[in-house]
């Protein structure tokens, strides 16, 4: 019993040191933690204040900026409006199918029915010989023709309208669905205006990639000139840092904050002219739209436009910063032997 209670105290001297080791860790890596939060903070702040000692030049250089993230912005916006525009103007792609003169209101009935269950048709409209020829009519002003001839030459007509989100490619198929219907004389399909639009989009869409793309390293350039030039203008005092011990990392960390600043200003002013450029363009659509007797609402910025404006500013921003802090300090050491 006393060998019992003499091994687990010996083992509890054991682990005592160890837990006291565990909790200085614990509290070293806390206590540091602490310290570089602090830091960054600390050097966001004063990185902050440094550009805004600088007002004019600090608002050029967001400006450029911006403008470079302004463009591509404006273009996706395009590019959503365009499709919002094809998917709700009432030219629609639609089926036309012409039936057989004088087919039976059964073989009618089935036609329709087979359209109402038909999962990619969103609706459909039956045009009887008599409604055509009343339209034609009115559009053509060529009553006194229709007249002479004593019958109607116009057959019955189903249109269909095919869903919204059905693929622009897959609508032959659709066409070759129905073409082969009893009853169905012939079938044509109104495309050509969805082909143009869709390469209309489609080129857009690759034209704004490929300039986000080069503005984007427009963008790298421009930060990163300015922050050569601020470490330029420091050179002195980053010797002394480095004289007394300071790593690369705590002299460059000023001038990537200085470089996320000034993406995060322009990202802001690219979306300030976005919106400012739709209000200015709005009146003017809605004027159009009145005169077509339809109803457009220009779609701006939507929440994840504004995210990847902030986020593309911040790592750009970073990313201009960091090569170009990074290699002039390289040149001063090279410089310094």
């Amino acid at each position: 019993m006393f060998s019992r209670k003499k091994i687990n105290k010996k083992n509890t001297e054991q682990v005592a040191p160890r837990e006291e080791s565990e909790r200085g860790a614990a509290r070293a890596s806390k206590h540091s933690m602490g310290y570089l939060k602090n830091l960054h903070q600390q050097v966001a702040v004063e990185a902050f204040k440094n550009i805004l000692s600088k007002p004019f030049a600090s608002f050029l250089n967001c400006l450029m900026i911006g403008v470079a993230f302004a463009l591509p912005a404006l273009l996706y916006l395009i590019v959503i409006n365009l499709q919002v525009l094809g998917h709700g103007w009432e030219g629609q792609p639609r089926i036309s199918l012409y039936l057989e003169t004088g087919l039976a209101e059964k073989q009618v009935r089935v036609l329709r029915n087979q359209a109402r269950d038909d999962q990619d048709i969103a609706g459909f409209t039956f045009i009887s010989p008599g409604e055509g020829l009343r339209e034609f009519q009115e559009k053509a002003q060529l009553s006194g023709v229709f007249d002479a001839l004593g019958f109607n030459p116009l057959p019955a007509v189903l249109e269909l309208e095919p869903r919204s989100s059905f693929p622009v490619d897959k609508l032959g198929e659709l066409l070759e669905r129905y073409k082969v219907k009893s009853g169905v004389v012939e079938a044509r399909l109104d495309r050509e205006w969805v082909e143009r639009l869709d390469a209309i989009t489609g080129l857009v869409e690759q034209f704004a990639l490929l300039l986000s793309s080069l503005l984007a390293v427009m963008v790298v350039l421009t930060i990163g000139n300015t922050v050569r030039l601020s470490v330029e203008s420091r050179r002195a005092e980053i010797q002394v840092i480095k004289l007394v011990g300071g790593t690369d990392g705590f002299v460059a960390l000023p001038f990537l904050y200085m470089g996320i600043w000034y993406g995060l200003g322009g990202a802001v002013l690219a979306l300030m002219t976005v919106w400012l450029i739709q209000a200015g363009v709005m009146s003017g659509v809605l004027e159009l739209t009145a005169l077509y007797g339809s109803s457009f609402d220009v779609l701006g910025p939507d929440f994840t436009l504004v995210l990847s404006l902030i986020f593309a500013g911040g790592l750009l921003g970073l990313t201009g910063a960091l090569a170009s802090c990074y290699r002039h300090l390289r040149g001063m050491e090279q410089k310094a032997h």
